[in-house]
């Protein structure tokens, strides 16, 4: 069926409310209004436009008049205005994806002012802003997100594939191969931290051949056209922090990201206490890891591991949230509690990398 919104508004003036299933075996009725010619769903798009929420030039968007039409006919069947109808529309159909973004804040400790929502999908101009505003989070609309979900997983997806003639390939040649096919994705648009990439050597065809995965970014504005140098990053991380200028410093930094630790001192009750908030900013400017507290250790495996020896025993204030971050990507091993399993996966995770570094979030 067609949105009701989209309907002409002559025959939404002959149209009344009827009871379909839309598939033989829905259990559930549907709404929808049968005009003279033809019988329009209602749907959260039309809850929407009739509350003049989307905007003009949306994807989603129809003619408000149209959109209010429609929802005043249910209105007038449940008892109600069509503007009330239209707003419980949407609280119930934004209500398990609210509880599952409160569910996340509160899980991941997030701060609600650094949480942005970001919409795709032909109505990522309805649900997802209603959310972010009943949360009071930030939200952006994807480039291009009226065709998201069509393109959906088939280019969500991403994979390449290198093959070089070598014979006995030795790390060093493994290694410039995955970097040289992990760049090609993150020009493509893939996330570093997505990226999965397996090697194998056939040595019949002496034949080295890399293959590689990864994940579109949803909020891409920022292209491989506006590579940020560390001036642009730094005052990146200068607005997203607060932290004043002389305050923060460049700490470490990859082919793909700037890690900016900052110092202050807050005073308390005559107590003095110096924290160390940390930004990972990635090459574009995105905003890829902020903590408020965190330690951090760089170095070879040798200095990792015993940095984090140190600090997941004996600095009773760190809690194990740590994340790796080395040539290629961030790589968050929150999920593990257990020292020797966290020092075991970046130990596995690092491999014969001379440098890379270790975050370690404080407990707040």
């Amino acid at each position: 069926m067609k949105y009701s919104c989209y309907a002409p508004i002559d025959d939404l003036s002959t149209g009344e409310i009827i009871f379909v299933k839309p598939k033989p075996n829905d259990i559930e009725e549907y709404v929808a209004i049968k005009c003279k010619n033809e019988t329009y769903a209602i749907t959260n798009t039309c809850a929407a436009n009739a509350l003049g929420r989307i905007p003009e030039g949306d994807y989603s968007y129809s003619d408000p008049a149209t959109a209010k039409r429609a929802l005043e006919i249910l209105g007038k069947k449940l008892g109600v205005s069509g503007a009330q109808v239209a707003l419980s529309i949407l609280q119930n159909a934004s209500f398990d994806i609210t509880n599952e973004v409160t569910k996340i804040i509160k899980e991941f400790e997030l701060e609600k002012s650094k949480v942005k929502i970001v919409g795709g999908g032909g109505g990522a101009s309805v649900l997802a802003p209603f959310v972010a505003e009943q949360l009071q989070l930030q939200y952006d609309r994807a480039d291009y997100a009226e065709v998201i979900s069509s393109i959906g997983v088939a280019s969500s997806m991403m994979q390449e594939q290198l093959e070089e003639t070598v014979v006995n390939p030795n790390p060093e040649q493994i290694s410039n191969l995955q970097k040289k096919i992990h760049n090609i994705l993150i020009e493509k648009g893939s996330t570093p931290e997505s990226i999965s990439i397996d090697s194998v050597y056939i040595p019949e065809k002496s034949l080295l051949r890399v293959t590689a995965f990864g994940n579109v970014e949803l909020d891409n504005r920022l292209t491989a056209k506006n590579i940020f140098d560390k001036d642009e990053a730094m005052q990146r991380a200068l607005e997203i922090s607060n932290i004043p200028k002389d305050k923060i410093n460049l700490a470490f930094e990859t082919d793909h990201y700037f890690v900016f630790a900052g110092k202050i001192t807050t005073k308390k009750l005559m107590i003095k206490k110096t924290i160390q908030p940390v930004i990972v900013i990635d090459k574009y400017g995105r905003e890829k890891l902020n903590l408020s507290d965190a330690k951090l250790i760089d170095g070879d495996i040798s200095q990792i591991t015993s940095g984090l020896n140190k600090s997941l025993s004996s600095d009773a204030h760190v809690s194990p949230q740590v994340y790796l971050l080395n040539e290629l990507k961030l790589v968050d091993f929150s999920g593990l509690t257990s020292k020797s399993h966290i020092i075991d996966a970046i130990k596995k995770e690092l491999g014969d990398l001379s440098n890379a570094c270790v975050i370690v979030e404080a407990k707040k």
